[in-house]
């Protein structure tokens, strides 16, 4: 139910995303060369916060979502809200600054239209679920760069707030872009968490996004200092974080402010000599900028198969997990590149994991379809 509530809540505050206009490049017979246009959001989103505000009070209660006297009303509703998602336009013009957009709105619409296709077939709570997901995808868009979205003190106000967990309410915080109060809050509690308590359990979670918000969304060497620092004291902190710390204390013994991090050779040359996911963290900002810039075949190849490795290593702290969109896109965007082929390597090395379990690998036919496009794509 708190889950539900931060889903929804997130969601309404989308229509914060917006994308400047700027030039596109093309290569000859129309291919385009740079990643498409993130969506501009419109009357549709507009409409998408209205239809999540009058959803909300039947997605805190499974009782009311439940409740076959409002089954009519709901099915309407979501459909509305999966359409409007889909139908949220993309201008030609515009070039994101950061390609990871693209990823974020597409699943974020899949998502919801997913949730459509249950509710009408009938898995009412696997709608709520799947309704559920889509936080990941708010919080993504709101936190991709120090130019994102911005929202006035009354927009953060939401009344379930204190029912949250406390890597709940870090969430929520971070999708409206408080990382000082995000940090404060998950710092305090590192410091008075006591063995046994409900909060134990979640440590590991309010660690991890204390780094992403001192790390990658801050990038502060003081701050992510004093959560390491932190979780080296608490003795009730579970003993592999305390390992991991001593890992994390090797990249901040190495972070130096001045590093150059604004080149290709840069940062390939800083995550050769990676010491901990704060390493991982660091580079994400400077990889995201560089996919902006005017970069060759061979450098945009190179710099996606690293962003890739970078979102790979960071599968467990993360947010959500691109690394699979960033090797299909060195695939498609350099494919007569030796990038190219490693990307597809990696790519069906982590589809393979995915879908492999105790009674083997059994990959879905529309997986298969697109690593067989990707390899074409290289064939080709």
């Amino acid at each position: 139910m708190k889950y539900l509530f931060l889903s929804f809540s997130t969601i309404i505050i989308l229509i914060a995303c917006q994308s400047k206009p700027t030039k596109t490049d093309s290569v000859p017979g129309g291919l385009e060369d740079g990643f498409l246009p993130p969506p501009v959001w419109n009357a549709s989103m507009q409409n998408l916060k209205r239809d999540m505000l009058t959803l909300e009070p039947y997605i805190f209660s499974k009782d009311d979502f439940n409740d076959p006297k409002n089954r009519e009303f709901l099915s309407k509703e979501i459909h509305r809200i999966a359409a409007e998602a889909q139908n949220v336009k993309h201008d030609p013009v515009v070039l994101t600054k950061d390609p990871t957009v693209r990823f974020v709105a597409a699943g974020f619409a899949d998502e919801l239209k997913r949730a459509d296709e249950n509710f009408k077939t009938g898995w009412f709570e696997y709608s709520r679920g799947q309704l559920a997901k889509v936080t990941s995808y708010c919080l993504e868009c709101h936190t991709r760069s120090n130019e994102g979205a911005h929202f006035k003190s009354n927009e953060t106000v939401r009344p379930y707030l204190t029912t949250l967990s406390v890597s709940e309410r870090m969430e929520f915080m971070i999708a409206f872009r408080q990382f000082e109060p995000a940090y404060n809050l998950g710092l305090e509690k590192l410091k008075l968490i006591v063995e046994g308590q409900k909060q134990a359990l979640e440590s590991d979670r309010i660690v991890s996004l204390s780094l992403l918000v001192s790390v990658q969304y801050m990038q502060d060497l003081e701050k992510a200092k004093k959560v390491v620092s932190t979780v080296k004291k608490n003795s009730s902190l579970p003993t592999y974080l305390k390992n991991e710390a001593r890992l994390w204390q090797k990249s901040l013994d190495q972070w130096d402010p001045n590093s150059n991090l604004n080149t290709l050779p840069g940062i390939r040359n800083f995550l050769n000599h990676r010491k901990s996911e704060i390493d991982d963290m660091r580079a994400i900002p400077s990889l995201l900028a560089l996919l902006t810039e005017g970069l060759n075949r061979e450098e945009l190849g190179e710099t996606l198969v690293l962003t890739g490795e970078t979102y790979e290593s960071l599968k467990r702290v993360s947010i959500l997990s691109l690394h699979k969109n960033y090797y299909e896109s060195c695939v498609r965007k350099a494919p007569r590149t030796k990038w190219a082929k490693i990307c597809f390597k990696k790519f069906t090395d982590s589809v393979n994991l995915d879908y492999t379990g105790s009674g083997g690998t059994r990959i879905p036919t529309d997986i298969k379809k697109q690593v067989d496009d990707l390899k074409n794509v290289i064939e080709r």
